[in-house]
């Protein structure tokens, strides 16, 4: 019990004193961000606890192929962003004098009214869809705790608010790296009391190619399957790889370089621990077919292992690390809202009592949905990353990458992006469908898809009628 408080207590503590590494700066401003803060900061924020407990209960579901998806995360969501668009974002950014990603695109594409409407669709998608983040951490904090779970909501929502107003973007990056090395630690805990369980990697994936195929995995469990189930892996591939790099709490993580040599540390260590983190864990829980029993829920996969291989210290880290990896996600988020609120809507810098103002509207925006249940919220939540990246992802490489800058087309390519992704969860998404199916075969492509399809259209076609347009990076000798 000794030692449960202390690492809590130690936990929170230093929780508290890393936010307030951000005192004295603006709160838009990252200041000097070492590499390992920032490769920490950038992995945290990506892995959330959907993706180490939700996807890892895919994997025991799917087996290896879910290994396909840690593979996308690392190199298209991370050396392909840091290869290509995180320096350029850096530019562009400085050059613009943009202070958030609704203002680099804004700015960018001469359109200060598509950066009131990005700021609206961030501030309402993103605070509601931290609710959801914030009430895993909750549920997770009262299978150890004996306070009821609205209370615990409330607290984190607050932890998180505490975190935004004192420490700003720099002590949002410091927790983060924090949080990162904790998930990191919880997660190697695990893959090793696994790996002793099976009797190491070479026999756990041998006695996995012996288990016989199911529908999910028609092909078995070390390889890919064959139809649909293929077909989804491969989706989840592109949706969590590729949609990631137009999500504003990731782009914003690319302010903070302070030159290009800086990237080329970074790349290898963020790679390096996603590597471990989501690889990791995706590995385990597809060996853990061989010592699980049946269970009745994916989400009960992760929980179930630790309780069964992990000592109560082992068990006590490894909740820490899925508490941190919501709360990493959670304080990223709110920060993003909070500026579209404070600052991006406004059209002015923010004061503190604007964005005191911010964090309290998000704090019971998001721990006001999470004490509720609805279609609505449970819409918003599962929805938001695929729409935001929609809606965003082409204007955005447009600009940062390639120097295409056009306010018509910017607009024509958001528009179609947001509702052809839209259109498609509430039409044809085999879970979230509300309206009648207009074309059968439409279930299996995800709406990110559908949205990414049109929005780039879009693009063109914005494109092709403006005549306020420019083809010539304004920056390129800084960027190449």
């Amino acid at each position: 019990m000794l030692f449960n408080i202390f690492i809590w207590a130690a936990y929170i503590a230093l929780f508290i004193w890393l936010a307030r590494k951000g005192r004295g700066h603006d709160a838009l401003t990252a200041g000097r961000v070492g590499f390992g803060i920032q490769a920490f900061a950038y992995v945290a924020t990506y892995i959330s606890a959907v993706a180490l407990v939700g996807f890892g209960g895919l994997a025991y579901a799917y087996g290896l192929q879910m290994l396909l998806v840690a593979a996308g995360n690392v190199w298209l969501g991370t050396w392909m962003v840091y290869r290509f668009l995180a320096w350029p974002t850096r530019v562009c950014q400085r050059a613009l004098g943009a202070r958030t990603p609704t203002q680099l695109i804004a700015k960018g594409h001469e359109s200060p009214l598509l950066g009131k409407a990005l700021a609206a669709l961030f501030a309402v998608f993103l605070g509601v869809y931290a609710s959801a983040v914030i009430k895993g951490a909750a549920l997770l904090l009262a299978q150890i705790l004996p306070v009821p779970v609205w209370i615990l909501i409330w607290a984190v929502a607050l932890l998180v608010g505490f975190a935004v107003f004192v420490g700003g973007l720099r002590g949002v990056l410091y927790t983060e790296a924090m949080q990162g090395f904790v998930m990191l630690v919880g997660i190697c805990m695990l893959v090793g009391a696994v790996f002793v369980a099976v009797g190491g990697p070479a026999a756990g994936i041998e006695k996995l190619a012996a288990l016989p195929p199911t529908d999910a995995v028609n092909n078995g469990f070390v390889a890919l399957s064959g139809g649909e189930q293929g077909w989804f892996i491969i989706s989840l591939v592109i949706v969590t790889s590729v949609a990631v790099w137009a999500q504003p709490q990731m782009i914003q993580r690319h302010f903070a370089l302070a030159s290009s040599r800086q990237v080329d540390r970074i790349t290898p260590l963020a790679m390096l621990v996603l590597t471990l983190l989501v690889g990791g864990a995706y590995f385990v829980a597809s060996l853990s077919r061989l010592i699980l029993p049946d269970v009745s829920s994916p989400d009960e996969v992760m929980p179930m292992l630790v309780r069964m291989l992990l000592p109560n210290a082992g068990l006590q880290l490894f909740v820490l690390a899925i508490v941190s990896a919501s709360l990493s996600t959670a304080t990223a988020i709110f920060h993003i809202a909070v500026s579209a609120l404070a600052e991006d809507l406004p059209g002015r810098k923010a004061s503190r009592g604007a964005w005191l103002a911010g964090i309290i509207f998000c704090v019971l925006l998001s721990a006001g949905c999470a004490q509720i249940k609805g279609q609505l919220i449970a819409l918003l939540c599962t929805t938001s990353w695929s729409i935001v990246g929609a809606t965003v992802l082409v204007p955005y490489v447009a600009l940062v990458r390639f120097g295409k800058r056009c306010p018509v087309a910017a607009w024509t390519s958001c528009v179609a992006g947001f509702s052809a992704c839209m259109f498609w969860y509430l039409m044809a998404h085999r879970s979230l469908g509300v309206l009648p199916l207009f074309w059968e075969t439409a279930r299996i492509i995800p709406p990110f898809f559908a949205g990414f399809a049109f929005s780039l259209a879009g693009w063109f076609a914005g494109w092709g009628i403006a005549r306020d347009r420019h083809s010539t990076h304004p920056f390129r000798k800084e960027l190449f």
